[in-house]
């Protein structure tokens, strides 16, 4: 073989094994999507879970600012167990230690300081 045939076969079988990756990479990221919707579509007929979903459905809340305000670390500290707090119907606001449990605390939300901050 010389060595030019055998560099033809050499970019023939790049060219093939970079197209077999990005039709590998299209059909990873159609199953991706196809489970998130899945999950998010389970998640709309339960009582607890599905509030998240629907509230982000009906624009009530801030999709990116409210990930940014997640990512950023802001809730650590707040409580020993915060990510279970998150999940409670409870969920200690600063409206709630404001009104319920009468801490003196201002009830404005966290992230904007704009409105008082509840669960809905």
């Amino acid at each position: 073989m010389s060595e030019h045939t055998k560099h033809n076969t050499d970019s023939a079988v790049l060219q093939a094994a970079r197209c077999l990756k990005i039709e590998v990479q299209k059909e990873t990221r159609k199953m991706k999507d196809c489970k998130a919707e899945k999950t998010k579509e389970g998640w709309h007929g339960k009582r607890m879970h599905g509030q998240l979903p629907r509230n982000l459905d009906e624009k009530l809340v801030d999709i990116e600012q409210s990930y940014r305000w997640l990512k950023s670390g802001d809730i650590k500290g707040e409580t020993e167990s915060a990510i279970v707090a998150a999940q409670d119907p409870a969920i200690s606001t600063n409206y709630f230690k404001n009104k319920i449990l009468k801490q003196e605390i201002e009830s404005e939300c966290r992230l904007c300081k704009q409105h008082e901050e509840m669960t809905t």
